[in-house]
């Protein structure tokens, strides 16, 4: 089995819903895990998404990488997913230079150096590195961070972490001008990360998938067509 980790990148805000219902002020809610509470896509999304774009730029390899059926023969795909759990999100600054900081959690490294040991046997080294000015996040001071790919993402205690609030955007559908029915709809903001694990039956299959992923854009989750969903894949 070969295990590769892959960077999901938003550039625009996401929405996975969770489909609960809820009575809360916010009427659709994003998806979060179960244990951590923190937003997540679910793997029947991400390979959902995946398996979408694929129909687009390789229809040949959709039933091999993804199964599916052929003729009265269900055909496992080659490719397995593991949910993708959020690594950072943009938190905006109240003290500092930037506009906003990348944040994780304790919480959110430790998982990621765990997956890694347990699904590649690869040790993550990650060199905790202190801020070079005095820096605030929505009042949370940015003491260390480590570099991921090119960024900066500070760590901050797990229950600052869970004190941050998800953006809630206002959504109204419209008919000739009235309102019909106005929505709050939270959502995953744009420069967020998440990670998720692609295993495969072998090297070739890995490849195949990657070359036609690797630094391309893909939508997840709903609200495609008001632009939500829009991110860049990377692997490390």
């Amino acid at each position: 089995m070969v295990a590769r980790l892959f960077q999901i990148e938003c550039i625009t805000n996401l929405h996975v819903g969770s489909g609960d219902v809820n009575y809360n002020i916010i009427d659709n809610e994003v998806e979060k895990d179960p244990v951590t509470g923190y937003a997540t896509m679910n793997a029947s999304g991400v390979k959902g998404a995946l398996r979408e774009y694929f129909n687009k730029v390789s229809e040949k390899d959709v039933l091999s990488l993804f199964g599916g059926n052929k003729g009265e023969k269900t055909i496992p795909g080659a490719i397995k997913f593991m949910q993708a759990d959020i690594l950072a999100m943009p938190v905006r600054a109240t003290l500092g230079k930037e506009a906003y900081y990348l944040v994780a959690s304790e919480e959110n490294i430790h998982n990621l150096i765990e997956k890694r040991k347990m699904l590649e046997n690869v040790k993550t080294e990650l060199v905790r590195k202190s801020a070079d000015e005095k820096i605030k996040a929505e009042g949370i001071t940015l003491n260390e961070y480590v570099e991921l790919k090119g960024k900066r993402i500070y760590i901050i205690k797990n229950s600052d972490y869970k004190k941050l609030m998800l953006p809630v955007v206002a959504r109204n559908k419209l008919d000739n001008g009235k309102s019909e029915n106005l929505w709050y709809e939270e959502v995953v903001p744009h420069h967020s990360i998440f990670t998720f694990y692609a295993l495969a039956d072998d090297e070739e299959r890995m490849g195949c998938f990657t070359n036609y992923v690797l630094d391309h854009v893909v939508q997840f989750g709903g609200g495609a067509t008001v632009g939500y969903g829009f991110c860049k894949i990377t692997a490390f």
